[in-house]
């Protein structure tokens, strides 16, 4: 017969091993969603998360995939300027790549675990095996995973023409 020493004993212990089980596992899962922090300078954070992309697009071939990989939500969705639009595993299979680019006029908002990011996109890329330069719109939506931010929605809009004053022309 066990004596209730014994028996507070083993309830203890079972006690203590559940508490150090839930004391190691907490930091755990609190870190894999944690709510998604309030980015102080809107402008300057999500640039840096447009910029993200465009450096990992400017990556060897080698390289670039598996950063995408981690960098793109599951839902995530690009429309192209000529209307193509590729879900993550069709942008995965031919991944726009990035020679020389320039971010600027950089507009961002935010609402809980989702920022918004317009900005302008001077950029030589080669999409679809057809190498061009341009300056055109972009907007790139990211979402709070619980860890960090990936990439859900990306737009590129057409390229923005440079008008010239018109020459003159002969008389009729």
């Amino acid at each position: 017969m066990r004596s209730s020493s014994s028996r507070s004993r083993a309830a203890l212990g079972a006690v203590l091993a559940l508490l150090l089980l839930v004391a190691t596992a907490l930091p755990a899962a609190a870190q894999s969603d944690q709510p998604a922090p309030v980015l102080g300078d809107l402008v300057v954070e999500g640039a840096a998360l447009a910029e993200r992309f465009v450096e990992i697009a400017s990556l060897p071939d080698a390289e670039k995939v598996g950063e995408l990989e981690g960098f793109l939500a599951d839902e995530f969705q690009i429309v192209r300027a000529t209307g193509a639009r590729l879900d993550k595993a069709g942008y995965l299979v031919s991944p726009s790549s990035v020679s020389e680019y320039a971010i600027s006029d950089v507009v961002a908002t935010q609402h809980d675990d989702i920022v918004v990011v317009s900005y302008l996109l001077a950029v030589t890329a080669t999409i679809d095996g057809v190498e061009e330069t341009t300056t055109a719109p972009r907007m790139s939506v990211f979402h709070w995973n619980g860890e960090l931010w990936q990439l859900a929605a990306h737009s590129n809009f057409a390229a923005i023409s440079v008008t010239t004053e018109p020459s003159a022309s002969p008389a009729p």
